[in-house]
């Protein structure tokens, strides 16, 4: 397994209030490198996918090789009932489909589209942070 965790490198110039997402999309394309808040190895997270404005990155690993999962972790302090409700109208406005995996479970939605094969959305509480764990199943690298 590939693991690739954020740093607190010095030589990699502090996110600006102008590169974080506010209310919009994570803008990555193939010729662009992603935001500054994000790690340098997002090349395969879909370009729709929201982040909450305070989102702290903690992880992004290539969770199988074989099968192209992907999982981007982090931090916010946005409440979990608005944080799935607006996952969920947001997946849904960029035109996934909202399935299910078998029972549903609270604090996670599943969507499929937009040449995926799942996207998972976690929001576990501990203590007064949020954490937001964003799973992608056979990204194509948009």
């Amino acid at each position: 397994m590939l693991t690739t965790a954020c740093s607190d490198d010095p030589k990699q110039p502090a996110a600006s209030s102008d590169s974080l997402v506010k209310n919009g999309p994570v803008e990555i394309s193939a010729a662009d490198s992603p935001p500054a808040f994000l790690p340098k190895d997002m090349d395969w997270m879909p370009k729709d996918i929201w982040l909450p404005e305070d989102f702290e990155p903690t992880q992004s690993l290539k969770m199988n090789p074989m099968a192209e999962t992907y999982l981007l972790r982090g931090n916010t302090q946005t409440g979990a009932a608005d944080l799935l409700a607006t996952y969920n109208d947001r997946m849904i406005a960029s035109g996934y489909e909202p399935f299910s995996l078998g029972k549903s479970k609270p604090g996670i939605i599943t969507f499929r589209g937009n040449g995926h094969g799942a996207i998972v959305i976690r929001v576990m509480d501990e203590g007064a942070m949020r954490v937001l764990a964003i799973s992608v199943e056979n990204a194509t690298g948009n």
